[in-house]
């Protein structure tokens, strides 16, 4: 197991400034591992809404006109969903630039609105994409169509992310007049970037085109979404209620569109190309194609987040929190919690807490059997055996695991090290557990194995925060919270980020979350504040001249 014994841990001191509370929405019950979802956002078992599955995505167009028009060039966001016999691949880079053409004809038409027409758009569009029954159909869609997440727990995770983002959208203008400095004579103000392209990953299929949408109509950008060959409906029934809301405020439709269907890989490079902005977010063909296009982009891979725990605080506090990461919509939430490191003396109190939360610890053949289930899986989203974001009773029941652990809500293995393959546990419901001799060594194990993205840790003292903010350095780092909470919540004052990114140490153009400000052009307007000394002398007052 992952333990360094060597040492007797540090000295955690007391409690020296950060203030230990129970999280938000903190379920007292354990969880049974039933596949419910609880009010914290906990997988386990909640009943959903009993009408049928999910919407079906809407009519699309049959036919292009006699000259080949394509339907996105009039502003349509999709056409019939024929195999790849049906589509030239020689086409689809064509395809996208029609596409393009069309949402840069609307985002010049919505670049014209006055701000404060633009801020009443959003807020309809986001009081549309909020909707209770709305949310519901998006999370049926999306657990039914990508195979991964609990419907319930989705339906929370785009409800709260929705209700974050406008939130957000509400404290931070991004049209016209954004910022003013008396003291320095400034005024800054923003206009649009232009049409933003975007990649929608399995990971997020409901929160990356609605909440992108939002924030591209606030900046008066068009947006274009390219979705996973496993999100096109799900992507498909978001945009459409997007572009109902758009047409019901009188803006043009074409301002929100999303790439003809079949899905393909050729036509989102194409669509990073030509676009203005790209957000390129997922596979990693997905991020290098978004790295090489040329076009300022966002391009980035969330891989779970790694925790580091000093030993200060109790172990069932720190439990509770990685619990609520690690089973979050059945651990595919991207910043969900992956690895917990803490120091040696803490990791057999941290594993009981854990299975008091509902864990259940692996032992060594289990954790075998695991191992040889990620590496049949391979990242592959095709693969039969794939266990990102299935239930904690699928993973029991593929590693045939006892009955015990098929009531679990997620599992537990200590890893032997960084190169272990258990290292880390993303995309699932599981957490990995490893020990240090010593806080330095923890922080040291969690920066080698933790994503730049985001990171958490959970001490009693500023000063352990600081030290782990300057040695992993992620793009946003939460204290004493579940990993899920760097994407924003109501309490810990991130702005809603539907994605993070770890800036130059995973070659992104972003550290920290994707916000509104990203998607907006800004122009700071100077005026003179030194009063002219010299009025009277010639050119007093103008630009100085050569000879």
């Amino acid at each position: 197991m992952d333990r360094d014994r060597t040492g007797e841990g540090d000295d955690t001191g007391t409690a020296a400034g950060l203030d230990e509370t129970k999280p938000d929405g903190r379920n007292e019950t354990k969880p049974d591992g039933r596949n419910e979802t609880k009010p914290d956002g906990r997988s386990g078992p909640a009943a959903t809404d009993d009408d049928d599955g999910p919407t079906p995505a809407a009519e699309r167009d049959a036919t292009a006109d006699s000259e080949g028009t394509d339907p996105a060039a009039e502003g349509g966001s999709r056409e019939p969903a024929a195999g790849p016999s049906a589509t030239s691949a020689a086409d689809l880079p064509g395809r996208a630039a029609r596409t393009v053409t069309a949402a840069r004809t609307a985002g010049d038409e919505l670049a014209a609105w006055d701000p404060d027409d633009v801020d009443a758009l959003v807020r309809s569009v986001g009081e549309r994409l909020a909707d209770r029954e709305t949310v519901s159909r998006f999370a049926r869609s999306a657990a039914n169509e990508t195979g991964r997440g609990h419907p319930g727990t989705k339906a929370e995770k785009i409800a709260t992310m929705l209700d974050a983002a406008r939130r957000t959208l509400r404290n931070a203008p991004t049209a016209g007049v954004v910022g003013r400095d008396g003291a320095a004579g400034t005024v800054t103000v923003a206009g649009p970037t232009g049409v933003v392209g975007a990649a929608v990953p399995a990971t997020h299929p409901v929160v990356i085109p609605a909440v992108l949408s939002l924030y591209g109509l606030a900046a008066r950008n068009a947006v274009v979404f390219a979705p996973s060959p496993s999100t096109v409906e799900t992507c498909d029934v978001v945009v459409e209620t997007v572009r109902r809301a758009l047409a019901d405020a009188g803006a043009p439709t074409g301002a929100v569109s999303m790439l003809p269907a079949p899905a393909a890989k050729p036509e989102t490079d194409a669509l990073f190309e030509r676009a203005d902005f790209a957000v390129a977010a997922g596979s990693e063909a997905t991020v290098t194609a978004g790295q090489r296009c040329g076009t300022p982009n966002v391009a980035t891979s969330a891989d779970g987040v790694v925790a580091v725990a000093d030993g200060s605080l109790p172990s069932e506090a720190v439990a509770t929190r990685v619990a609520v990461g690690a089973t979050y919509d059945f651990g595919a939430h991207p910043a969900g919690d992956a690895a917990v490191v803490t120091v040696t003396p803490a990791v057999d109190q941290l594993c009981s807490a854990l299975e008091a939360e509902g864990g259940y610890v692996l032992e060594d053949a289990e954790r075998d059997r695991l191992r040889a289930l990620l590496d049949e899986a391979g990242g592959d989203e095709s693969a039969e055996a794939d266990p990102r974001g299935n239930s904690p009773r699928w993973l029991a029941a593929a590693l045939d695991l006892p009955s015990a652990a098929r009531e679990a809500a997620f599992l537990v293995a200590e890893s032997d090290g960084a190169d272990d393959p258990l290292a880390t546990l993303p995309g699932i419901p599981a957490v990995a557990v490893h020990g240090r001799s010593g806080f330095d060594a923890a922080t040291a194990l969690a920066a080698e194995i933790g994503s730049s993205h985001a990171a958490a840790v959970h001490t009693t003292q500023q000063r352990r925060a600081r030290e782990v903010a300057e040695r992993l350095a992620p793009g946003r780092l939460v204290v004493n919270q579940p990993g899920i909470a760097a994407t924003g919540t109501r309490s810990n004052g991130f702005e809603a980020a539907p994605v993070l990114g770890g800036g130059t140490a995973e070659e992104s153009q972003l550290c920290g979350g994707l916000t509104p400000d990203h998607l907006a052009r800004t122009t700071t307007v100077a005026a003179t504040t030194v009063a002219d000394e010299a009025s009277h002398r010639n050119g007093a007052g103008d630009t100085l001249r050569g000879p």
